[in-house]
């Protein structure tokens, strides 16, 4: 709303030059006397009037510019909410196709930790199999190196046994002897 100072500036021809408006009824104008003593020494309630009208225009407009800004608070913080929703989804499905993942690892770990277990328990038969072996070669090798050398000396010690004869061998002998 303007002042009447701003008013008084304003050019009255211009207003009213052919475009249709008149800010007065014709036959309520004021005369520039009338105007000029308005502006030099305002009533205290024409003032306070327009003051008070001002005041509720600005307060009205304040208003208004707080509205818009909470409305677009509002959207501002849905869309907000939304980008967050949206992250936090994604982030969730990242979530389960990594557990997913890890989880077919384990099972893939687990599978082959059973086979190495299972390999190991073999070569730990196997060893204990070959060990008992060994051990009763051991010990047979032994007994065969005790009675090599029982014969060794039994064969160094005393004479040679006679040869075997056949049974017609003996008669041919005792008759050459005779």
């Amino acid at each position: 709303m303007l002042s009447v100072q701003e008013a008084l500036d304003f050019d009255l021809d211009a207003m009213t030059s052919g475009f249709g408006f008149t800010p007065w009824a014709a036959d309520t104008c004021p005369t520039l006397e009338q105007l000029m003593a308005s502006s030099a020494s305002p009533s205290p309630s024409s003032s306070l009037d327009d003051n008070a009208a001002a005041a509720e225009e600005e307060n009205g407009e304040v208003e208004e510019e707080e509205e818009r800004r909470r409305q677009r608070r509002k959207v501002s913080n849905r869309l907000s909410a939304r980008r967050s929703r949206a992250r936090k989804q994604q982030r969730l499905e990242e979530l389960r196709g990594e557990s997913a993942r890890l989880r077919a690892e384990n099972r893939e770990l687990a599978a082959r930790l059973h086979a190495v277990a299972r390999h190991g328990l073999a070569a730990r038969c196997q060893n204990a199999r070959l060990r008992a072996e060994a051990a009763a070669l051991a010990r047979r090798l032994l007994a065969l190196q005790r009675l090599a050398r029982g014969r060794h000396m039994m064969i160094t010690a005393s004479p040679p046994p006679p040869p075997p004869t056949a049974p017609g061998a003996a008669a041919v002998l005792a008759s050459l002897m005779a």
